[in-house]
Parts: C-alpha cells; structure tokens; sequence
C-alpha cells in the first residue's frame, strides 16, 4: 500500500474509530456498533487483473461484530473514483464468501461427517449458514463528489425489461460531500471529513473550526496524520499543545498561522512590486517605505523591515 493508504487502514485500526466509521456511516450516528464488541478477523488481500500494469489489490480493514463480518475499504487518493468499484466489491466479498466455504469444508473432510450425496458434493451441511460480510466504501477524495457507478446496473447497457433478471449489486459508499453536517461522527473522523468537505472553502472551514473550537484545538497526532494525507492540511509540531498529560495538536493555530503566512507573503509580494515601481520613478527610500506602509496599513517600522528582509 502507498502512504495514504497505510495512514487511512492504520487510523481505522482503533476499535472506537472504526465503530464510529460504521456508526456514522450505515446508522446515521446511532450507536449500534460498540468498540468492545469488535474482534479481530484477517484482513483480505485480492490482486484483481493480469498482466503489467494491471493488476490491483484491495486490502481492507475487518472485523467481527455479533457474528457479522464488517469491512471498510478506504478509497485512497485524494482525486480518485475507481470506477470498477462495484466490481471490487463484489469480488471481495465473493472471495470473503469462498473461503468461508472452504473452511466449512475442510471442516467436513477431518470429521467424516457430511451424510448423503448433496452434502458431499456442495461441502457442507444444508442447514449451515455463512457469516454475512458487509462492505462500507469511504471516500476521501477532495477533488468534488463520487461521480462513478454505485451499483452493478449503473455499469451495464441493459434494457429496463431486463433489469429484473439481472441481479443486481450495490455498494455501501459513505462519500462525505454529500453532506454539510457530521455530528453523527464522535471521534476525529468528524474533523477528518469536515475538513475534506470544505478542503477547497477556507472560509466555510474556518466557520466549521469556530463552531467546534475545542475540538479542533486537541487534534490527536493520528487525526493530525490524517488530515495531512488526506485533506493537504499540516499542522507543524510548533502547535503542539499538553492538557492534562495528554498531548494534542491546536489545527486553529495552524490554521490562523497559514493564514498569516499567506497575508505576510502577498505583503512582500506588493512591497517587490511597489519598490521596483517606486525606483523606476526615482522616489526616495523613505518615502518608499512611507507609501508600502500606507498602500498595507502596517507601521513604516514593519516597512523598513520588510525591506531590509528583501535586501532592497
């Protein structure tokens, strides 16, 4: 897996995120999912294709929750609607299904046990049931909404008179630009999609962190890894903040610095502009640094820095 695909399976390895992944996700915020029923079960890897250049893997991250198998398949890169999604899906669970026969039947084979035809030959009992396996695709991209297919039917040519002869398969998509609000979410999954959402609207994403000012001011370090792969949004260590024994990360002092660091570099920008400007007209220094001072409402002092700064 590439580096964004490690951070994303890597934050969901925590049970309390990755039951509020599913609970914000499939139950709106309901608690439904609880961390301490969650047991571990083996991630699957399925290489999909032939051929250079062709083959892809899914690798996803499981659990077992009450005799159900829960998937989350994080859709990695930042711009990046598989549009054979579907397809991966389906395949996935085809192979999660499989292999729970084949222990099924391997089962059967050291017991002896299996007692008439159809049994052998279908390698288990008829009253046996599987495990359901439910998928959730979450998509982080920041280049705008999922516009790929969402259920098999979106991929065929297919008549309306045939759609009900075909089966038809649907994916579990969680894409959070379509929605603006994500209280159902009680961990950094909330700020993580908040700040994908509005990734390209600091404005808005400035108002989002205000409202929710506390919690942005103690982004926990795996939070913070997050928001940096997938959202473009660092945090430098000068923001660490320590609250009673825990350390945390302030995203609204980083925030308020970017800010900053943009407004002072339009600043120098102007300052370059106005100077060579100011030079070709023969204008003193002095009155240079008067006319920057007033054109960018600083004191002449901050002017004369800024140009000494320049070496101008």
């Amino acid at each position: 897996m590439g580096r964004k695909d490690e951070y994303q399976f890597d934050y969901l390895e925590d049970n309390v995120r990755f039951a509020d992944q599913i609970n914000g996700a499939l139950f709106h915020g309901r608690q439904i999912v609880k961390p301490e029923e969650l047991l571990p079960d083996e991630s699957q890897m399925v290489s999909i294709g032939e051929g250079a250049g062709t083959s892809k893997t899914i690798v996803d991250k499981v659990r077992i929750w009450k005799g159900k198998k829960l998937h989350i398949l994080a859709v990695e890169n930042q711009n990046y609607v598989d549009y054979q999604m579907v397809l991966r899906n389906m395949f996935s669970e085809s192979i999660g299904y499989r292999k729970q026969w084949k222990r099924k039947r391997r089962t059967h084979e050291g017991k002896h046990d299996l007692q008439n035809r159809d049994e052998y030959l279908s390698g288990m009992k008829k009253e046996e049931k599987f495990t359901p396996i439910i998928t959730l695709v979450v998509y982080f991209g920041i280049g705008g909404s999922w516009d790929g297919a969402r259920c098999l039917h979106d991929l065929l040519e297919i008549e309306d008179e045939l759609k009900e002869y075909v089966t038809n398969y649907r994916l579990n998509l969680y894409d959070c630009h379509e929605h603006d609000t994500f209280v159902e979410y009680r961990t950094g999954l909330r700020q993580v999609f908040e700040a994908v959402r509005y990734a390209e609207d600091k404005k808005k994403l400035k108002e989002v962190m205000e409202e929710n000012r506390e919690a942005y001011s103690r982004i926990d370090s795996d939070t913070r890894n997050m928001l940096e792969v997938v959202a473009n949004i660092k945090i430098p260590e000068k923001c660490k903040v320590v609250e009673a024994g825990k350390e945390g990360y302030d995203m609204c002092k980083a925030f308020e610095d970017m800010r900053q660091e943009g407004y002072e570099e339009g600043i120098e920008k102007g300052i370059r502009i106005l100077i060579q400007v100011y030079q070709e007209l023969g204008i003193s220094r002095d009155v240079i640094m008067e006319k920057c001072a007033e054109k960018y409402g600083i004191t002449e002092e901050n002017a004369r820095e800024y140009v000494e700064e320049l070496n101008i």
